[in-house]
Formats: structure tokens, C-alpha cells, sequence
């Protein structure tokens, strides 16, 4: 068998290195590297290696200790990523606490200008601007901790949800060349956040747009399923770069980005967050492909969420 069959290919040359030094008298201690099982499946492992001397001191072999560390490293990694929420949190808390006042200017703002506005667009682009400033103050209220998000659930229609984002999104995609494609069926009513989970529309909405830089198409869907179970399933879609094989298991890790002018790589995170706390699925397909790019985002929420047994619930 081969000194190099449990050494993954990429790491050969550390163990040259490793050699060269036992053949020079050099003790190795606590060396953090990967090995492979039988399997061919990478684990941790720390290796302390000494020479080994004959009567005469020339070296002639070595001892070596292997002790697998990979629950250490497993910890660490969740201690990290703890980390990463813990400073995201607190950046979150700063930002909602800066924002209060200059919100509550503009709303102000909103208020005073009704009157002078006539027409009916123009009242419509106005009542969905004070929409998506109540969504904000909601979000800033949750993240400074001033109510339980329990309170929130409601009766809704991801349909409805999904079309009132694409409303807000439209003048952008319009300027960027992006032309949405929609099929909103009518779905099942079931008991949500209403907040949350336009967040988690938004943040895959804005992802797609900023996936699409020359123009493209975005395409949202959403429709009743049996599968996994019976529920609803959203499916925002785009024909944007697409997300590389490397970067796809990382995507909805906090803080993870590819972006390096913008974004702060939590909206996945977030997205992630918001629907498995009702209970949901979410999964991302991409292709970095010339001839097949771009990127499908599937959410699939339950019939039945956590909240149905919650006292206050509005419809």
C-alpha cells in the first residue's frame, strides 16, 4: 500500500515536508492535517511524530501518534458560526436602533403628502410605500426585541404576498431590463408571519436582480403542492451568472457572500431562518454553465405551521 493512500492528493506535499523533517532529527507535535478513512472520507486528525534512533543515533524510523480531532473541529466551526450571528445581531440592533427616527420622519413625510396626490397611481405608489414602511419598523421593533413575533401570524395567501413584492420591485427591474415572469395561483390560505416571509421574497428577489447585471429574466411562481406534504411552493428563478459548485454548500451560512462591494451575505441566512421557523423548506439550484446559467430558489411552506395553536391569531 501506498505511504500517500490515506493522504488526500491535495496535501501530498505536507507530507514530504513532514518527512524531510524527521530525517533531520525533528520531532513534529500537534500537526492539524486531514486523512482518509477506508471510505475515501476526509476526517481531522493532530499527528506528533518522532524520530527513531538506533545504538549508533542514526535515525531509522519514526513513531507516530494520530488522534482524531474531528468533534473538536466540529465544535469549533459552530463556535465560529455563533460568532458570526452574535456580531450580526448586534450589527442588526445598532442599525434598528439608527433607523427609528429618520422612519418615523418619513412616515410623517407620507402623511403630509397624501392630500396632494390625486390621481390613482399615484395613491397606489403611496399606499405601498407606507406598506413597506411598516414592514421595516416591524423588522426594527423584532430585532430591538420590542414584541414577540408570535403576535404577527396571520391567514394569508403566499399568492398575495408574492404579488405585492413583485409590485414593489418592478420599477427596479424595469430599469436594470429585467422583465418578470409570473404565475401566482390561487393557494391555500395558511397562517404565516406576513413579514417574515415577504423578507424572505425580497432577499431572493434582490439576489436574482443583482445576478442579472446586463438584463434577463425573472421568473416567480407559486402554486399548491402535495409534495413533500400538502402545502404551498414558491419558486423565484433567474438566468443571472449563477453560483459556483464551490460556493453552493455555503450559501446560507451567515455572513457567506460572493459579493465584494455589496451585500453582507445574511439574506440567505435570513431566508433560511424565517422559513424553517414556519415550518418550511427551503432549497437553491444553480448552474455557472455559459449555455444553462442561472439560479431557481424553491420555498415550500406547510399546510399546517407552528402557529395555528397560538392565541392571537388575526385573519
Amino acid at each position: 500500500m501506498s505511504p500517500f493512500s490515506s493522504i488526500p492528493p491535495h496535501l501530498h506535499g505536507d507530507e514530504r515536508i513532514i518527512i524531510e523533517n524527521i530525517r533531520a532529527g525533528r520531532r513534529i507535535e500537534h500537526f492539524e492535517t486531514v486523512r482518509l478513512t477506508k471510505r475515501g472520507e476526509p476526517f481531522d486528525v493532530s499527528l506528533t511524530i518522532s524520530p527513531i534512533r538506533n545504538e549508533d543515533g542514526q535515525i531509522i524510523g519514526a513513531s507516530k501518534i494520530l488522534r482524531d480531532i474531528s468533534s473538536k473541529k466540529r465544535i469549533e466551526a459552530s463556535l465560529l458560526q455563533s460568532e458570526k450571528i452574535a456580531a450580526t445581531s448586534l450589527m442588526a440592533a445598532t442599525i434598528a436602533h439608527e433607523v427609528n427616527n429618520p422612519l418615523e420622519a418619513i412616515v410623517n413625510l407620507l402623511y403630509l403628502l397624501r392630500p396632494k396626490i390625486k390621481d390613482s397611481e399615484g395613491l397606489g405608489y403611496l399606499d405601498a410605500a407606507e406598506s413597506e414602511l411598516a414592514r421595516v419598523a416591524h423588522i426594527a421593533r423584532q430585532t430591538l426585541g420590542y414584541y414577540r413575533e408570535h403576535a404577527a401570524a396571520t391567514c394569508s395567501s403566499l399568492s398575495e404576498l408574492a404579488a405585492h413584492t413583485v409590485t414593489i420591485y418592478q420599477p427596479r427591474c424595469s430599469a436594470a431590463k429585467i422583465q418578470i415572469e409570473k404565475r401566482l395561483e390561487p393557494t391555500t390560505k395558511i397562517i404565516l408571519r406576513k413579514g417574515e416571509i415577504m423578507q424572505v421574497i425580497s432577499n431572493l428577489m434582490t439576489n436574482s436582480i443583482y445576478a442579472m447585471p446586463a438584463g434577463g429574466t425573472l421568473r416567480i411562481t407559486v402554486k399548491n403542492t402535495r409534495e413533500p406534504d400538502p402545502g404551498v411552493l414558491l419558486t423565484i428563478g433567474d438566468n443571472g451568472v449563477g453560483i459556483s459548485e464551490e460556493n453552493l454548500p455555503h450559501i446560507f451560512e451567515a455572513s457567506f457572500t460572493t459579493r465584494t462591494t455589496i451585500g453582507t451575505g445574511i439574506g440567505l441566512f435570513i431566508a433560511k431562518q424565517f422559513t424553517e421557523g414556519d415550518g418550511g423548506k427551503i432549497h437553491v439550484a444553480s448552474s455557472t454553465d455559459p449555455h444553462n446559467h442561472g439560479t431557481t430558489a424553491s420555498i415550500f411552506l406547510p399546510v399546517h405551521t407552528a402557529y395555528e395553536s397560538a392565541n392571537s391569531i388575526s385573519s
